[in-house]
C-alpha cells in the first residue's frame, strides 16, 4: 500500500476509532470511566510494569505515556504500531481489518 493511501485510511480510522473504546478494548488493566483527558491506563505494556499509574493514555486524543519506561505517542494509531511492533501500513491494514471491516468492534 503506497503512503498516501495509508495516510488516507489512517485519517479515516482515527475519525472512525474513539480512542476511549480502542483503549477499553486492548488495555485490560484500563479502569472503567466516563471521563476524558489524561487517565491511569492501567499497567504499561511496554514493559514489565509492575506499579500502576506509571502508564496514562488520553481518552480524547488517543495519546499515551509511560512516566517510568519513557514509552509516548500522539494517537492510537502510534500505540497499535508500537505495541505490535508493525510497520505503518501493517498497522493501518491491522486496525482496519480488527476494528472496522467486521472485526468485532461492535462488541466492544
Amino acid at each position: 500500500m503506497g503512503g498516501t493511501m495509508a495516510r488516507l485510511r489512517a485519517d479515516t480510522l482515527k475519525a472512525a476509532l474513539p480512542a476511549a473504546r480502542y483503549y477499553a478494548r486492548v488495555l485490560p488493566t484500563l479502569p472503567p470511566t466516563q471521563r476524558g483527558g489524561w487517565v491511569d491506563g492501567g499497567l504499561c505494556p511496554f514493559h514489565s510494569d509492575a506499579h500502576k499509574g506509571n502508564f496514562r493514555v488520553n481518552l480524547d486524543t488517543g495519546a499515551y505515556r509511560c512516566f517510568s519506561c519513557d514509552a509516548k505517542g500522539g494517537d492510537i494509531i502510534d500505540f497499535h504500531q508500537q505495541s505490535r511492533s508493525l510497520s505503518f501500513p501493517d498497522t493501518i491494514t491491522d486496525l482496519a481489518r480488527e476494528f472496522l471491516s467486521g472485526g468485532g468492534w461492535d462488541d466492544a
